[in-house]
């Protein structure tokens, strides 16, 4: 059941990405979809990891499509925003480049440290968390057009950086020793 609410969440993507693509300033239910849609995806982020618990059924492929899920909405969002035509609320170019550049970095460098040591385990931690749900509240927040959008954007970027520099190196550190 978890990963079946995760896959949902995979599945919300393009539609939240679409609200995005026609969204104009005459056509604001867009954002609105936009906004339902998001914020679907990130309560099933709660939803599945919290049914996995519960019911003790926490999986290998859980562990590795939540993130995933949660990359690609991310990410999704962050660019769909930026390439909306006309959106009244738009990040900084470099807040959407830290964003995304960190999830390649990360990826990339599980896929590296997958090819040399012959596996990966990744393991989240508290402030990977609170980056990704202050990216959420960032994107919940442009979406709503709320002037709070531009502090957020400013943190959630810091936290992204900082976040993915700690979790490069501990990864780095705890594979090199297997």
């Amino acid at each position: 059941m978890p990963n079946l609410i995760t896959l949902l969440r995979i599945l919300i993507v393009p539609f939240f990405f679409l609200t995005l693509l026609y969204y104009q300033p005459e056509k604001d239910h867009f954002r609105i979809w936009a906004f339902i849609l998001f914020l679907a995806g990130t309560l099933t982020d709660a939803i599945d990891g919290l049914v996995a618990r519960l019911q003790k059924q926490t999986t290998q492929l859980g562990k590795f499509l939540d993130p995933l899920a949660d990359k690609l909405l991310l990410v999704t969002a962050f660019i769909g925003v930026l390439v909306a035509k006309d959106f009244p609320l738009v990040p900084p170019l470099w807040v959407v480049v830290t964003v995304v550049f960190r999830d390649v970095v990360i990826i990339g460098g599980l896929v590296v440290l997958y090819v040399s040591s012959g596996g990966v385990e990744v393991s989240p931690n508290y402030l990977g968390k609170a980056t990704t749900a202050f990216q959420m509240a960032t994107i919940l927040s442009i979406l709503l057009l709320l002037p709070v959008s531009r502090f957020l954007w400013n943190i959630t970027a810091a936290l992204t950086v900082v976040s993915g520099v700690v979790y490069v190196a501990r990864e780095m550190k705890r594979n090199h020793r297997r």
